[in-house]
């Protein structure tokens, strides 16, 4: 459970994760392989400590040659693993992971659209380098598709004149469209392309986010999707998501303790990269909630997991699957988050943003204090009575 928040404090969450599956190729192909293995990185927020990896291949162990970066930036690690699998080759793997995470991210901007840049203010302020790959089409946000160029042409249309070029307008109005036309689908999905959406007219966080970025990418607002997990106890989402046991071909998945989420992170003149959450809130909110309440500005502690910029990983998903059958694979998977508790800590933010606040409550209080003190000082004294007919002891 999430502690309740208290004004001066801040809490640290620990938590240990659990990874682990296999995979068995049951049929008579052998299945190629790479050698790349996702890894977890540290952000300003939060701290991931790997506890232990291990991996075999029919009860061989492997081990990692080095440690890189993916084409999103995501740290990697590149296995000494062989290709192919052949038939009847198993491959196990377990890991360990501490994730120390605050509840509470670096503050953001009070934003408006008044206040916001233009989009011919990007370049400069992002860089070239940067405008360029963070606006560029992929497998995955094809800006050339002509359906998503005619909706995104529609939307600026919508906007008056004058905010046609106002990057939170269109970010705003964007919003407002997907919420408007897409519906929200549950449960464990396979990701849909954004063109596929505008179809199917329902999708998941990352659905949403993915059609998001594809538009905003189109006016050339430097976008990209964020993943994560948040812990939350007894949720659990298990089952065959692809294939059975009868087509002797599966992936099963258990999860236990967490919930997946993606977001959009785009780069919003003057104030830079900005969180956008599309379904942090209810549906029929005000645009402006998908930042004013999107989960990074909660309290909800979560763990920042993988970046997308510009991989396609629906693709990769698909061949996956399609793999699956072809070399009729067996495969488990699964995770399982445990808190280790919380402890609440002086935020420093709040001190410093309150400090004045602070200080005037002290020196009103020791300004009191004095006066009392000296009121009680010059009360008259009690005088002895002097009555001369008083009796005596």
């Amino acid at each position: 459970m999430t502690p309740s928040r208290v004004s001066a404090f801040q809490y640290i969450h620990y938590w240990r994760v659990s990874f682990s599956g296999s995979l068995f190729v049951s049929g008579n192909q052998s299945l190629p392989v790479t050698p790349f293995w996702d890894y977890i990185g540290n952000t300003s927020w939060q701290t991931c400590e790997q506890l232990s990896f291990t991996m075999s291949y029919n009860n061989e162990a492997i081990t990692y040659t080095e440690m890189g970066i993916d084409v999103d930036g995501n740290p990697r690690l590149t296995l000494n693993l062989t290709s192919p699998l052949d038939p009847q080759d198993v491959l196990v793997w377990e890991e360990e992971w501490a994730f120390t995470v605050l509840d509470r991210r670096p503050p953001l901007p009070q934003i408006s659209v008044e206040q916001s840049g233009h989009l011919d203010e990007i370049e400069e302020l992002l860089g070239i380098d940067d405008y360029f790959w963070y606006t560029r089409a992929t497998q995955l946000w094809k800006k050339g598709n002509a359906t998503l160029i005619d909706l995104a042409q529609n939307i600026r249309d919508g906007l008056p004149e004058a905010r046609q070029n106002n990057v939170l307008a269109l970010i705003y109005a964007t919003i407002r469209w997907i919420q408007t036309n897409i519906y929200r689908s549950s449960g464990v999905t396979d990701p849909q392309y954004p063109e596929e959406i505008i179809t199917s007219q329902i999708g998941d966080c990352d659905d949403q986010s993915n059609l998001l970025i594809c538009l905003l990418r189109i006016f050339n607002i430097p976008s990209y999707l964020m993943t994560g997990h948040w812990f939350q106890e007894g949720t659990r989402t298990n089952g065959f998501i692809w294939g059975s046991v009868a087509e002797n071909a599966y992936r099963y998945v258990d999860y236990q303790n967490a919930v997946g989420h993606g977001w959009t992170m785009v780069y919003v003149p003057p104030w830079g990269w900005l969180p956008f959450d599309l379904l942090s809130v209810g549906p029929g909110v005000e645009a402006s909630s998908t930042y004013a309440e999107s989960l990074y500005k909660s309290d909800l502690p979560f763990v920042t997991l993988w970046q997308i910029v510009a991989s396609d990983y629906i693709g990769q998903q698909r061949t996956d699957r399609t793999n699956l059958f072809a070399y009729e694979l067996l495969r488990t998977d699964f995770e399982e988050w445990s808190s280790l508790g919380s402890v609440p800590i002086v935020d420093a933010e709040y001190l410093a943003a309150n400090m004045v606040t602070l200080i005037a409550l002290i020196i009103t209080l020791g300004s009191l204090t004095f006066l009392v003190g000296l009121a009680i000082r010059r009360q008259p004294k009690e005088e002895p009575n002097r009555d001369s007919n008083a009796p005596t002891q």
